[in-house]
Formats: C-alpha cells, structure tokens, sequence
C-alpha cells in the first residue's frame, strides 16, 4: 500500500495563503465510489462533505490517502471524459463502467501522460489498461 499525503508548502508562505480551500467543491467529486455500479474507486477515502466539515472546523491537513492493488484513481484525457458524458468533477467511474460508456477498452493513450494519479499503484485492471504508464508507488517524499 503507498500513502499519499497532503504535502506541506515547499518555500514559506504567508499563513493566509497555507490554508486549505474553503470547499472540496470544484476540486474533488462528491465521494469515490462509481456512479454506475457502486465500486469504491479509493477505499477509505474521504467524500467531499467530509472534507468540506473538516476544513470547516479548522483542520490543517486532511490526513493520509492510501493507494494499492484495490484503487482505482486515475486521470483520462478530456475528451474520453467526455465522451463517457462525465463533466470535470462529476464523479468516479471505475475502469469497466468507464469502459463500458465508450464502448470499448482503454488504452495506455487514454491517460493524460503528465498527471500524478497516472503513476499511482492501482487494481490489475487499471494497470492493464495503462500499459508502461505507472505501476511505481508513490511514497510521501517522492521515495519509490
């Protein structure tokens, strides 16, 4: 299992500016499971009323996220996205649903390249589908 956490500032920063959004709203959907079968795309984690109550009560970081062989987490192009008729946080999709509103299955060009989900560990099916893309844990301090 690798952890990820909220990584604090790299240079100082004034305290107005370390602080946590106001809202997970616009930066996170609304929990982690599909939309259209159920399947908990990031076991344990937080959905956004969660995360919304804790930055309420002046929480300074939100804890560790786990990634392993049961999550999920991952980044597609827009246009797969929205050919899937998702809108930009507008909830999870596992692979299979994902696979199964495009009506084919996904192929390593499918993943935005550059994005830090695509490098995260993640079930055998999300790995199959992104091919040479991750597979390498994440670790808190860029450790591998």
């Amino acid at each position: 299992m690798t952890d990820l956490t909220i990584p604090p500032p790299t240079k100082p920063t004034p305290e107005s500016e370390r602080r946590l959004p106001r809202s997970g709203k616009g930066s996170m959907p609304e929990h982690s499971l599909c939309i259209d079968c159920g399947f908990d795309t990031q076991p344990g984690a937080l959905t956004r009323v969660q995360v919304d109550t804790l930055i309420a009560a002046g929480a300074e970081d939100l804890g560790v996220l786990n990634y392993d062989h049961n999550t999920e987490t991952y980044y597609v192009r827009d246009h797969i996205w929205k050919a899937a008729g998702m809108e930009p946080f507008g909830g999870c999709l596992c692979i299979g649903c994902l696979e199964k509103r495009i009506g084919r299955r996904l192929k390593p060009k499918d993943f935005q390249r550059d994005h830090p989900f695509n490098t995260l560990p993640g079930s055998p099916r999300l790995l199959s589908r992104r091919g040479r893309q991750g597979g390498v844990p994440w670790r808190k301090g860029g450790e591998s």
